[in-house]
């Protein structure tokens, strides 16, 4: 009937995509390394019209990193309400998709950035929190439980080989803080 070329996509599908694409260069280049050039290229779009709708490369790099743990507390809300059980949700999210652990880091490593600093401590906080809620962990277990977090996060990052011992290492420690008790 006609050759107009591509249909355009509704405004929600865009963004969706330009977040896509922005998932995948944050995480493989963090905040400073990332040319909103390359996210525009990636999703098919003008670097200007990034510009139009982010505003700005920081606020979609806090729209990423917001999604990211949106995607950690949805694994844990899908969990049995007990440290072991979130690890394992949170492993298991790691290998389905590992960007985000990699954004949450990128996260953490833009923090000399004052508005991204606030923004990742906010999130980081109110995980801690909602581990809190969800299974009854003192602080004691919580930061236990990033801890052995972060060291899942690192070796998905690094794609350190198979088989290694952090994954029932941090088992082994999350089962202990689960049956330490809360306070």
């Amino acid at each position: 009937m006609s050759d107009a070329g591509p249909a355009r996509l509704p405004a929600a599908a865009r963004r969706a995509g330009i977040i896509e694409a922005a998932d995948a260069e944050f995480a493989a280049h963090g905040l400073a390394g990332t040319r909103l050039e390359a996210i525009a290229g990636r999703a098919g779009i003008s670097h200007p019209r990034i510009v139009q709708m982010f505003g700005s490369k920081r606020k979609l790099f806090l729209e990423v990193v917001h999604a990211a743990f949106d995607r950690i507390e949805a694994a844990f809300a899908g969990a049995e309400p007990k440290l072991a059980a979130l690890g394992v949700a949170y492993v298991r999210l790691l290998r389905s998709d590992p960007t985000v652990g990699l954004v949450v880091l990128q996260g953490y490593a833009a923090a000399a950035d004052d508005p991204v600093r606030e923004a990742v401590r906010r999130r980081h906080l109110a995980l801690m929190d909602t581990i809190a809620r969800l299974t009854g962990a003192d602080a004691l277990q919580v930061r236990t439980f990033f801890a052995t977090g972060l060291v899942q996060t690192v070796s998905t990052a690094l794609e350190l080989p198979e088989p290694r011992a952090d994954a029932a290492w941090s088992a082994w420690i999350l089962d202990l803080a689960d049956t330490s008790g809360g306070s």
